[in-house]
């Protein structure tokens, strides 16, 4: 169709009124295409840092519990040196009590 006839069909007010919708549609569809792809690029980004951050987490908690099981390890060694000298003490109290 030519401009000129749609102008002398419809006239001048529904003509431009035709265009402008065309041109919101065209930019409409340009401005969300753009927004959708810097949304996706930020989402993978965001992704890549929040996968990176939890094995951090789990990494840090993994040497946490080493380090936890070492330190209750030092006081049971603790324990059984505490109670090896109560029971030395206990049994050489009992010793001077007997004679």
């Amino acid at each position: 169709m030519d401009v000129i006839n749609i102008i002398e069909t419809l006239g001048i007010p529904v003509a431009v009124a035709l265009v402008l919708g065309y041109g919101c549609l065209y930019l409409m569809k340009f401005i969300t295409g753009r927004l959708t792809n810097d949304l996706d690029e930020k989402f993978k980004r965001h992704e890549s840092i929040m996968i990176k951050l939890i094995d951090s987490n789990n990494k840090e908690r993994q040497a946490h519990l080493k380090g936890t099981a070492g330190l209750y390890a030092k006081f049971d060694t603790l324990i059984t040196i505490v109670t090896q000298l109560m029971n030395g003490i206990k049994n050489k109290g009992n010793n001077d009590v007997k004679r």
